[in-house]
């Protein structure tokens, strides 16, 4: 199991409280790649021998789960996010996803909306995980590469060392995708706890466009434009009937965070990553 932060402990502290139990349980390991330098609180990394902390001050998520990923020794390596949490029966629900799945190389499942107060927050979430929505089990909905928020992939299919940056979320993942290698799981739950406010959020998915577009040395395409990524996002969440009145109500700020997106995808493309990838959560 995976999790990056870089931010300073207790902010770990929820999604821990969450996992802990699951984790010993089953007897597996947890990997935290520090951006922070002060994410966990030492007395409990020296009473938790399956856990591992890797203190890489200033590195960005993708620097700290690529490190993890080369450190992993499961046969299964889970991913989410620090700002998550997961269900009770997460980690259990894993397993049965590739047990239901024999032949998949990698599970993902549903990703729900843990801050619901604020318009701007469900635009946030919508554009990210708005295909994550319930229900899951519709496949006409599976046409976006599931989130790094909530998958597992087979060691197998990782390499022996630490990949570059980014390389498992934004080649490996979608490659598994268009292979239709992932096996989808609505049991497999995680929810999204995310609120920064209107200014700092449009400056969080200009970093992610930037990101994603800069560390894959991508160029600018017509599917990075502001409308190309509203329609592929709306695409996502349309048949998600029982949230049709908030999505109705969030859509302009939806269109605004694909502009966003879209500014920074250029970015990246002229200029690299730059300094986005250390600012991403």
């Amino acid at each position: 199991m995976i999790l990056a932060t870089t931010e300073p402990w207790p902010d770990l502290e929820n999604c821990l409280a969450v996992l802990t139990p699951q984790i010993r349980a089953l007897g597996c390991e947890l990997l935290v790649g520090d951006g922070h330098g002060e994410a966990l609180d030492p007395e409990r990394v020296a009473a938790s021998p399956w856990l591992s902390w890797i203190r890489r001050p200033g590195a960005s998520v993708f620097d700290l789960r690529a490190e993890a990923a080369g450190l992993a020794r499961g046969e299964i390596v889970a991913l989410t996010e620090d700002h998550c949490v997961v269900a009770p029966d997460w980690c259990a629900q894993i397993l049965e996803a590739f047990r239901l799945h024999p032949d998949a190389s990698a599970v993902a499942g549903e990703v729900l909306n843990g801050s619901p107060e604020h318009l701007m927050d469900w635009a946030n979430y919508l554009h990210s995980f708005g295909s994550s929505l319930p229900p899951y089990d519709d496949p006409e909905r599976w046409y976006r590469t599931p989130p790094a928020a909530n998958v597992a992939f087979r060691r197998s299919v990782l390499p022996n060392q630490a990949p570059e940056p980014g390389w498992l979320e934004l080649e490996l993942s979608p490659r598994l995708f268009q292979e239709k290698r992932f096996g989808m799981h609505g049991g497999m739950r995680v929810t999204h706890v995310q609120s920064y406010g209107f200014w700092l959020m449009l400056r969080m998915h200009f970093d992610n466009g930037r990101s994603t577009t800069g560390l894959r040395h991508a160029h600018f395409s017509r599917d990075r434009l502001p409308w190309s990524l509203y329609r592929s996002t709306v695409r996502g969440f349309s048949k998600a009937t029982e949230y049709r009145r908030v999505i109705r109500q969030s859509l302009p700020l939806v269109f605004l965070l694909s502009c966003a997106h879209s500014l920074g995808a250029l970015a990246g493309a002229v200029a690299g990553p730059g300094g986005s990838p250390a600012r991403l959560r």
